[in-house]
């Protein structure tokens, strides 16, 4: 009886509002969700024309947003525009939502109901459902209630219902053998059987290269042996393979080379004995939660699932062979990673041929650790190596070097810049005080003629029309205003940060003068540096607009 009561106390509210002439603040939501089944009428297109519509004829309401949250699942209520909406509406500037129906707002009963039953009552807020013939104002049968919780069961069912047989049916495929990715691995094809389900079949195109490079492996060949073997036979990679529809290229065709990575891979997959295994990762459709992996006691391995390329003896000879290496590799990273030494340029060199950062090795020279750099990546349509390297003596004799040309030549400008540092920084301020305060007092100034116009309307001295023309020409001028402030913020806050970091930079320039470098040091005062096959090295300085071109052993150094 109770809820009746403040039920009926709402209505009257609503009623006594638009009597007054007071419109309500109202927002339109929409969604739409990844489902290709989704309904036309369920665009956001068309749920923000049916819900303008109903504005339209029922008087009292004043559009002042509509929020649209696309491919977000109706199960959580963690959405983008959702959350903005719902920020509106705690600071009073929306007190009444529109949906298209319930579903757009959520599918989870249990989250919809609470909203409807506690929140929007709470907050002052009424809620309207086009096509559920849902107005919480007008909700004076307490029956009404349960037909709204009924129908959002039927909802989060249909979401539960969805989610189970997506699972299900993809469990099912798997048990009988079916190949639920995407491309089939390279060696095989997919193809769907009479029983609908999508199998592996061997593709006599590349199954005897897939048979070459494990046969190459175990004679001793690298992965990098391997990727020359295939450049030499001219074998397209498999994403050139599906894509041009033949194993190998022409005599004269260029083609690009395998990473060893990728014959790793292949050498490790289990799909060439037979066996498939899927099911390594997991999606919670319904609760909405990401993709993870799972445990390997979870994955779904189907043994026999489709005929072997490679036999179960080789397959397990060559993983017991990349064992035994990976375990060497692996005991001398942990010794590296270990180590109290490090170089302090870790992070900053990059290959000047290939642009890609180089990597870092160290080796022991009696009690003393030395380091060197170098790009062992492989060009394209090759499987030559970039080969740029440098020691580490070499690097910073060059480095410093050059670090000493740049203070010697910049040292009187870059002094006077610290010098007047402060002043600048005061000056910024103000100007960025002055700009601002003037933004805010032209928005101030079309808030005042808002209200006015208002009252001119409420007091029958303007029309409608007129009324909503001058309002719509002021809330444009009034977003212009509001986005220029946002843009103006922005550039002065860029303006500081480069400020202070140049100062900074320029601070550590002269105590690097006198301090024994550290990796601190190095990363304020380096962005990259980049090592040629040609006996060059590009440092690029921060905050030097052109970067330091000099040659190794810290020859002469020139501008480029």
């Amino acid at each position: 009886m109770a809820r009746t009561a403040n039920r009926r106390e709402r209505a009257e509210e609503a009623s006594l509002r638009k009597e007054s002439g007071n419109s309500f603040q109202t927002a339109i939501y929409t969604r739409i969700s990844r489902d290709k089944k989704e309904k036309p009428g369920d665009s956001i297109e068309n749920q923000i024309a049916l819900c303008e519509s109903y504005i339209k004829k029922n008087d009292g309401h004043n559009l002042v947003g509509i929020y649209k949250d696309i491919a977000k699942t109706g199960t959580e209520f963690e959405r983008p525009d959702f959350e903005k909406l719902m920020g509106e509406v705690r600071t009073g500037k929306v007190n009444c939502i529109i949906v298209k129906d319930l579903s757009r707002f959520g599918r989870n009963y249990t989250e919809l109901g609470n909203f409807i039953e506690k929140i929007f009552p709470f907050l002052g807020v009424r809620f309207i459902a086009v096509n559920d013939n849902l107005d919480t104002f007008h909700m004076e049968d307490p029956n009404k209630s349960l037909e709204v919780i009924l129908k959002n069961i039927v909802n989060e069912t249909y979401a539960k219902d969805i989610s189970k047989k997506i699972s299900t049916s993809h469990q099912i495929r798997i048990k009988q053998g079916g190949f639920i990715c995407g491309a089939a691995p390279y060696g095989y094809t997919a193809r769907k059987d009479e029983d609908g389900v999508r199998r592996l079949y061997i593709d006599e195109n590349t199954a005897s290269i897939v048979k070459e490079i494990f046969d190459a492996y175990l004679k001793g060949f690298s992965t990098l042996d391997i990727s020359k073997l295939l450049l030499e036979k001219k074998v397209y990679i498999a994403t050139d393979y599906r894509k041009f529809g033949k194993a190998k290229a022409d005599e004269n065709e260029l083609i690009r080379a395998w990473m060893p990575t990728t014959i790793l891979q292949v050498l490790k997959n289990r799909v060439y004995t037979g066996t498939l295994i899927q099911g390594r990762n997991q999606k919670h459709l319904f609760e909405g939660k990401k993709r993870e992996r799972l445990d390997e006691e979870h994955w779904t391995i189907t043994e026999d699932a489709h005929e072997a390329i490679i036999s179960l003896d080789t397959f397990e000879k060559v993983q017991e062979k990349i064992s035994s290496k990976s375990n060497s590799i692996k005991n001398s990273r942990k010794e590296n990673k270990n180590a109290k030494d490090d170089t302090v340029f870790r992070g900053k060199l990059y290959c000047g041929i290939c642009k890609r950062k180089m990597s870092v090795h160290r080796q022991k020279s009696g009690n003393k650790t030395v380091f060197y750099f170098s790009c062992n990546r492989f060009r394209e349509f090759t499987t030559e190596k970039c080969a740029t390297s440098i020691t580490e003596a070499t690097l910073e004799k060059t480095v410093k070097a050059a670090f000493d040309a740049i203070l010697l030549n910049n040292s009187k400008s870059y002094k006077a810049y610290l010098n007047a540092y402060d002043n600048l920084k005061i000056e910024m301020d103000k100007k960025k005080e002055k700009e601002l305060t003037e933004i805010d007092r032209r928005i101030s100034g079309l808030s005042r003629l808002q209200s006015e116009y208002y009252e001119k309307y409420v007091l029958g001295k303007w029309r409608k029309e007129d009324f909503e023309r001058e309002k719509g020409l002021l809330g444009k001028k009034k977003a212009e205003l509001e986005s220029l402030k946002e843009r103006q913020v922005a550039i002065f806050e860029k303006e500081v940060f480069e400020l202070e970091e140049r100062h900074k930079y320029l601070t550590a320039l002269f105590k690097g003068k006198t301090k024994k470098w550290d990796k601190d040091f190095v990363d304020s005062i380096i962005d990259k540096i980049f090592i040629g096959k040609d006996n060059t090295i590009e440092i690029k300085f921060n905050f030097e607009e052109t970067p330091v071109i000099t040659e190794k052993l810290g020859r002469k150094t020139r501008r480029s």
